[in-house]
């Protein structure tokens, strides 16, 4: 063994063994938070996985940031998820003392009662630019899931970011957009939000720029 990796392997168990004696004593430490959920799904992929899909988008009453249900273990979630929709609940939210590798170390139980609102009510437009990344992901929508020979449908997506801001999109496709790979495109393009039923979708409006990758 290595110098570097004797020392990591050190470094890893005396983290180990403080975990192990710190912690309440072995005891996992629960608090009762209200959760929302929120009318929109995010895009995002699991640490073990390549393939993109659209985790719910969350804050809770201990933490009101928003973030995306993206390697955190819930249990007893097993409402119908609709998008336009947003939901509230109690949940016993749970600092796991020996959590699983790759997952968050804090896990969320329902607790209930839901209460499940409609807060996309109305039909809008946006333009937006959006800067498209010069290769496809791998992506699976979730609402619904799709299959074929029940086998999750994966799709050759477009990764975007709009411009100005953190938000990353995954896009099966921008209307009146041919996507050449390779190159990366700034695009001012117009978001067309339904309300009943949910639907979205993007149209291009003008392609600003086009460099090869």
């Amino acid at each position: 063994m290595t110098k570097c990796s004797w020392f990591f392997s050190f470094v890893l168990l005396g983290v180990n063994l403080f975990s192990c004696t710190d912690n309440n004593n072995g005891k996992d430490k629960e608090k009762m938070v209200e959760m929302t959920i929120y009318p929109e799904t995010g895009y995002g992929s699991s640490l073990l996985s390549d393939i993109w899909s659209e985790p719910l988008v969350f804050s809770e009453s201990d933490d009101n940031q928003k973030q995306t249900l993206t390697n955190i273990i819930v249990e007893g979630f097993d409402f119908d998820y609709e998008r336009g929709y947003e939901y509230t609940f109690k949940a016993k939210k749970v600092w796991m003392n020996d959590p699983p590798q790759d997952v968050s170390s804090i896990k969320y139980v329902f607790v209930g009662p839901l209460s499940k609102k409609k807060t996309i009510t109305e039909n809008s437009q946006q333009e937006l630019e959006l800067i498209i990344s010069s290769k496809t992901v791998r992506f699976t929508p979730n609402y619904p899931r799709e299959y074929e020979n029940e086998q999750l449908i994966v799709y050759d997506a477009l990764l975007a970011n709009e411009a100005g801001t953190n938000s990353l999109l995954v896009l099966r496709e921008i209307e009146g957009f041919s996507f050449e790979e390779g190159y990366e495109y700034v695009l001012r393009v117009k978001k067309e939000l339904k309300a009943n039923p949910y639907a979205v979708k993007y149209i291009l409006l003008a392609v600003k720029d086009k460099q090869i990758k």
